[in-house]
Parts: C-alpha cells; structure tokens; sequence
C-alpha cells in the first residue's frame, strides 16, 4: 500500500500528527495487574509460558506505557493447543477518577472488527446465501454507485480494491446520493471503511436482523464472547475505559504532548463497531490459530448445521485468509485477505490487523505456524501509533519459551523523536520569497531549528517531517523535499523555503479563484476534526496533500490519479469560501487561522 492519505486520516489527525508519541509527565500507571481465569492455565508446565517470560513481559509493557503516554492496556494471548492463554490488564480505566482497568473493562477493538463481519459473511457462503462474486448490489438493490467501470462485488469490499473513498457515513447514502469510485475495481489497494459498512448492510439484509444480532449469534455466541459487544451504544459506557486523545486536534502531536479524554462516541458499522475484553480476545485468538475451529473444551455455543464445531468451514477459512492483493502492513511486505493482512515472516504465516477509534488503538498478531496468536488495545489514540511492538513482542517471548531458547531481550520501549541519525541532510539556511530564513544545524545527533534566541530541537514524524514545539510553528509540521536525494526544499504550511542548492523555478501560477478557498475548515465530529486548505508552490492542498482540479468545481485529493477522495467547496461569501464537502462530509469555515 502505497502512504496514500485517507479522508480519516487527514481531518482526523493522522497525517499531520505523523509518529509523534506523547509521554504524560507525572503519569502514575498504578501496580500492573495479570489475571487469568483458569488457574490450570497459568503454570509454566501446561501452557510452555515461563514466569521469566511473563515477567519480562510485565515489566515491558509497563515501561512501554509510561514512554507512550496511554493510560491503559489490555493484552491477550492464545496458543493452538491450549487456546486462550492468558489475559492481562495494565493502569488505568480513568485517569481523573485513578480506577484501574479491570478483567471485565471494555476496549474498543476498531478495523479488528472487519474480520467478524467477513467471517460472517464467510458462513452465509456456506448457507449459499452471498457469493463474493457477485454484484454488491445483488444484496443492496437501493444502492447507487456512479462508476463507469464494471461493478464491485462483495470481493472487492471485502478485499478494499472496490475503488470507492475511505469514509462516507452510512446516513450519506441513498437512492438520491450515490457513491463513486476512483479505479476500476480490482486494481488497487485502498483502504475503505464505507465498504464494510455496507457489507455490514448485507449481513442486516441476508439475516433480516441488525448488525448486533448478526454478529452476535453467527460469531460471539458461538466461540463464547459473551461480554462482547457488537456495536458501540450509550448502554455499554459504563462498562468501557475512559478514551483519551490530543487536546488540541488540528495540529501535530509531539511527544510530551497533552492529553484529554476524548468524546464519547456511539458507533454501529461494519468497519469497527466491536468492543471486547482480553480474555473473550483470547477465544477469538484460537479460533483463528485452529482455522475456524471453536476449541475443544470452550463453554461456547456450538455453531449448527454445516461444519458443526466450527465458526467457518476449511475451505471458507482458507477463502477468508487467501491474499488477494499486495497491501503492505505498517511498512513490512503483506497482502490483504477478507478483513486481514496475510504474510509470509521468517517462514511463518502470520494474520494481522489493526484497529483505530477516536480514543482506542488496537494490534492482533497471528503466527498461525508457530500457533501462538496476541491481541492488544490501549484506551488512547497516539496520533497514528498501533500497539504492534507489544504483540510482536508477546509472540517472540512465548515462541522463545515454547520452543525452549532464551528469551529475546526487550525492545526499546519507545523511539526517541528527537534523535535524527542524517540531521546534516536537513542542516543549512533556507530562504522564502519575501527574505523570512530558517536556519537549521546538525548537533549531537539532533536536528535544531534557531527560532530567535532559541534552538528548538525537532522532532521526527515519518519520512523528511518534523514536528517543533515552538508555538510559532506548531500549526504544521516542517517539511523538506529533495533533488538527487539532496534536501532542496522546505514547507511549513503554506510557507515555502529554498537553500542554495535548488534550482527550480521560483515563482508559480494558479487560478487567483483558489485565494477563496484556502482556510480552516471544521467538522463538529471527533472522527474528522479540521483541516486546512491553503495553496503551496501555485497547487492547492489540503494540510499540503495535493489537490487537483477536476472541473465543475470539484477536486481529487491525493498524489495517485486513482484516489477516490473528493473535495467540493460551498459558496463564496465576501471573497470566502464557507463550506467543504470532503468525501460526504461537510465542513465549515471556521474564524480561527
């Protein structure tokens, strides 16, 4: 997968907050708590999980959180033979009211999700009831996709190669409002919320139930996740851990960066709407690690009809985990199946996804060949971190005990930002058009930026991105650019910089129109938040993702000629523009800058 920017991504944060961790000063994380709900199951002699492991472990994830700033954790690990394995909470449910997180604590578990709605579907293919092959519209007669390609079937839904944008809500989507693609289904990779959403309407329109009863008897029931939740709802709140996320929404989030506790937000779609405990994660773990199986020994209900004893039958599993195109998964070599990442690791299969909430970020790790599976969820949303190094971490300490070798020693539990390997690449003076400079030096292994009297250490967001905790510059991150790999360019907002060494033009035109579009736009949502719109280099961007003119006053968003986010603005009132539709959404010119 290419880093193509979603909708969600942009408006919600992720891209202009990069890798930025915070790191809550004074954060006390109380005592770390394991527990496990079958004393049989915690010797070291019936489940191969050492005390050294478990300890080495614990001590982990607790530096791990301290680092990272996330209140709370949840972990569940699950083995083939044994099944579920052990659970394990760490800190705090509420941070103001000092409650820790207890083994029936709710976490929102996000695109995990998507694999329960595509197991779901998985079974109704047994009952010959969906065919993946088959028009979407075959189920949703109502929907309305304007494309002129062929049309997208439940295996392209499935698989996110329909073409269609990241994230128009459901309540968008009607007869008078139809969808639209980017790329003729089937030929790229890009992911897309809106498309389990609407298969979770075809799970609604196959069962004749709502999605909660859907899930619940063809997938919780009958692997015994019985304090799981299918959808988000008022109801559940008392039962979930308070979510926490950036107090301040439309800039980057650097480490050492607030946190708030986040709005509550009900959610009831395809795409994310579980939440689960580490313990029912752990049985939903085997399942996966015994291909659909529900393990010998579970108190769950036993699945009906066609392979009975088993959520999904061999050849269904084997569907549901079949790559079906190259889709890298945070940067290693995978490919997506239906609702997972499948990939080949050292010789090992591995099934894997992730899950982000407004206030929950989640990791599951499969190694299916060793037969170990991890699950992990924080009750915070970092600015795009996903607690992958726990799980990964997880498995490499049971395989390590399993297979009777020493233990791998602990990773860092955080990568300092501020340390920038090749910060002489970026050092040097950097001049704009009207004489502003920005004067940058390499020192100690750091990358500082003079602002005044002060020097400002910059902080690493991903790629050639910094963030600076300076107020004058923490709208935008510091952006750089090169030729022949030698930094020519820099961009903070719509601020453009050169040094000596770049020799492209220095002046750009554009439609003088686009002048009443730039601005900050804000939707009331804590899924899309703001963005700015602004012109950079004579092109009009949206936080500097490149936006190009389509005609009739709409724009394609993103560098590839096939991403399907669009952009339309509203009125021009007093030489502004007022409103934006990004992809369905609308937001509104706000006063601030």
């Amino acid at each position: 997968m290419s880093q193509r920017i979603t909708r969600r991504q942009l408006l919600g944060g992720g891209i202009r907050a990069g890798f930025g961790l915070a790191l809550w000063k004074g954060l006390n994380l109380g005592t770390v708590q394991a527990f496990a709900f079958t004393p049989a199951k915690v010797s070291a002699q019936n489940i191969g999980f050492s005390p050294p492991a478990v300890a080495r472990l614990d001590e982990f994830i607790a530096a791990h959180l301290r680092d990272i700033g996330a209140p709370g954790m949840i972990l569940a690990l699950a083995t083939r033979r044994d099944g579920f394995l052990r659970a394990s909470s760490y800190g705090l449910a509420d941070m103001k009211a000092g409650i820790k997180v207890q083994p029936d604590t709710l976490f929102e578990i996000g695109s995990i999700s998507k694999s329960f709605v595509a197991l779901a579907l998985m079974q109704m293919r047994e009952e010959g009831k969906f065919d993946p092959r088959q028009p979407i519209t075959t189920y949703l007669p109502w929907l309305k996709i304007d494309s002129k390609y062929a049309p997208i079937t439940g295996h392209h839904l499935l698989s996110h190669t329909s073409g269609l944008p990241d994230g128009v809500p459901l309540e968008l989507i009607g007869p008078d409002q139809p969808l639209w693609t980017g790329f003729a289904p089937g030929e790229h990779f890009a992911y897309s919320n809106v498309g389990y959403d609407l298969l979770g309407l075809v799970l609604e329109a196959i069962d004749r139930q709502p999605l909660a009863a859907v899930l619940r008897r063809r997938v919780l029931d009958p692997l015994g996740m019985s304090a799981t939740e299918p959808v988000i709802t008022n109801a559940i709140r008392p039962r979930m851990a308070i979510g926490y996320a950036p107090m301040f929404d439309d800039r980057p989030f650097p480490l050492r960066g607030t946190l708030a506790e986040a709005p509550w937000v009900e959610f009831g779609e395809g795409a994310g709407s579980v939440s689960s405990t580490a313990t029912d994660m752990g049985k939903y773990l085997a399942m996966l690690l015994n291909r659909g199986r529900v393990v010998r020994g579970s108190s769950a209900i036993v699945r009906e009809g066609l392979d009975r004893g088993r959520i999904v039958g061999e050849e269904s599993f084997k569907l549901f985990t079949t790559p079906a195109i190259k889709a890298p998964f945070w940067g290693e070599d995978a490919s997506y199946g239906y609702g997972l990442w499948v990939s080949e690791v050292e010789g090992r299969t591995l099934l894997r996804h992730t899950g982000g909430m407004v206030a929950f970020s989640s990791a599951m790790h499969v190694d299916v060949t060793s037969g170990i599976g991890a699950f992990a969820s924080v009750n915070a949303n970092l600015a795009g971190y996903r607690p992958n190094i726990v799980a990964k971490y997880a498995l490499d300490l049971l395989r390590a005990t399993i297979d009777g070798k020493d233990l791998p020693a602990a990773p860092p539990t955080v990568t300092l930002p501020d340390q920038v390997p090749n910060a002489a690449d970026f050092a040097g003076v950097f001049t704009s058009a009207d004489g502003t400079k920005l004067t940058l030096a390499a020192e100690d292994g750091k990358l500082w930026l003079a602002v005044g009297t002060q020097k400002v250490a910059l902080e690493r967001a991903g790629g050639d991105r910094f963030i600076v905790k300076h107020p004058s510059y923490d709208l935008f991150a510091l952006e750089f650019a090169r030729e022949r790999n030698a930094v020519v360019e820099a961009f903070h907002g719509p601020r453009w910089f050169t040094n000596e060494r770049y020799t492209g033009p220095k002046t750009f035109d554009y439609p003088k129109e686009w002048d009443a579009l730039a601005g900050h736009y804000r939707n009331d949502s804590p899924w899309f938040g703001s963005t700015r719109i602004f012109v950079r280099k004579g092109k009009l961007t949206a936080d500097g993702a490149p936006m190009t003119a389509l005609g009739e006053g709409n724009f394609r968003v993103g560098a590839e000629d096939w991403s399907p986010e669009r952009v339309r603005f509203g009125p021009v009132v007093r030489g502004r523009a007022t409103r934006m539709t990004f992809s369905g959404v609308e937001f509104h010119r706000t006063f601030t800058s």
